[in-house]
């Protein structure tokens, strides 16, 4: 797993950068397959007290992945996030020292409002998320069937992309607000969240 020097670059002065042909097409499509067959729960905002559910706000599902209990080609996936995090410690430095996976499908009319991954005023998990990293499997994909996350690379315009299968979207987790917009079919990502311990 290699990261070139454009998005590294384009990492650090945008604050994110795109790839098609993340793993390939026959283990995204694989993995979508393996992703319709699981068993997803409803996903919630806020933490502690403040948690709640709210499908105006966030209407997906959602699954937390461990590396030992997956299906081969999500297992597959994991292994290559994996040497993406030693790639993004190699060439940018970061530090990355492990990553959390989660498994997201989003259902017709489901959308995630605008947020940040990681704030640096909180204490906690969020504090430590430096980097987000999402992988689509949505093989057909067209502008129709909607769910475009949205990114807020400040000062730059925001930005629309696609979810297509094998496209891999890789951004700074404090620095980057985002949403997904409506979508009208059924739209699935694989998205891990690269830590490093204080």
């Amino acid at each position: 797993m290699l990261v070139s020097d454009e998005e590294i670059v384009a990492l650090g002065e945008r604050g994110w950068f795109l790839r098609d042909g993340f793993v390939g097409s026959a283990v995204t499509a694989a993995a979508r397959q393996e992703a319709e067959g699981m068993t997803l729960r409803s996903a919630g905002m806020g933490r502690g007290q403040g948690y709640h559910l709210s499908m105006d706000e966030r209407g997906d599902e959602i699954a937390w992945l461990d590396r030992t209990a997956a299906t081969p080609a999500i297992g597959a996936i994991i292994d290559a996030f994996d040497a993406l995090r030693t790639a993004l410690n190699e060439t940018a430095y970061l530090g990355l020292t492990r990553f959390d996976v989660q498994l997201a499908r989003y259902a017709p009319g489901g959308r995630y409002v605008r947020h940040r991954d990681a704030h640096g005023i909180h204490t906690g998990l969020t504090q430590r998320r430096l980097v987000t990293a999402i992988l689509y499997l949505n093989p057909a994909w067209t502008p129709a069937d909607g769910g475009q996350l949205r990114i807020y690379p400040d000062p730059d315009p925001a930005t629309d992309i696609p979810p297509l299968s094998d496209r891999l979207v890789v951004f700074l987790s404090p620095r980057i607000d985002h949403e997904v917009l409506p979508s009208s079919t059924r739209r699935f990502a694989l998205t891990a969240w690269y830590l490093r311990h204080p």
